[in-house]
């Protein structure tokens, strides 16, 4: 057996631009020379409409803060929580102290600049993940372990009337036929006597 090691060249992903088109051409270019192939959209609707179409396609989203206004920030929140495998990195930067901190925030992975991508690493934790207790540090030696019967709560006594699970295993079944789904359906209603008589 040589020792011989031959390069692998795969691609880097696929990535979805978001921002104005003259906003697009600098992020488009320092991505295809990491590998990327690139989509580009004019907005964040557009780009998480891409998303939820196609979810598994793109690993990148790249969002220029030119063109995005506060409130669609929240397409990083959102993005993370129904797209985790999705990295969202933010370009544009310059004289956009607020949004970048807010986008860091929301979770965003890190920026875009001239020289390639730049983690933060605030973007593993989106706003609902962190909380104070999550913060304070956990010392181990002296935690007792909550057996995992009393973390989860009882499930509650079934009352009268409540939906009957017995059948489940019927539920496959249709609930009417197709004929007296057809003479549902081709009924007239029922006028309402008018007062014309």
């Amino acid at each position: 057996m040589s020792g011989v090691s031959f390069p692998v060249n795969r691609p880097a992903g696929r990535a979805l631009i978001v921002g104005t088109a003259s906003s697009r051409t600098q992020p488009l270019g320092v991505l295809q020379r990491l590998g990327f192939t690139c989509a580009e959209t004019d907005d964040p609707y557009h780009a998480m409409l891409e998303l939820a179409r196609r979810p598994m396609v793109y690993r990148a989203m790249i969002l220029s803060l030119t063109g995005l206004y506060k409130e669609e920030l929240q397409v990083i929140n959102a993005t993370k929580r129904r797209f985790p495998h999705v990295e969202v990195w933010l370009t544009h930067i310059e004289g956009r102290g607020a949004s970048l901190a807010e986008a860091m925030r929301l979770g965003a992975d890190g920026l875009l600049a001239e020289d390639g991508l730049h983690r933060t690493g605030a973007g593993a934790f989106p706003v609902e993940t962190v909380t104070e207790a999550s913060r304070a540090p956990l010392n181990l030696a002296t935690a007792a372990p909550v057996p995992i019967q009393e973390q989860l709560p009882p499930p509650p006594a079934p009352r009268e009337g409540d939906f009957d699970h017995t059948d489940d295993a019927n539920i496959a079944e249709p609930v009417l036929t197709a004929d007296e789904l057809r003479a549902l359906l081709q009924e007239q209603p029922a006028m309402p006597p008018s007062g014309d008589a």
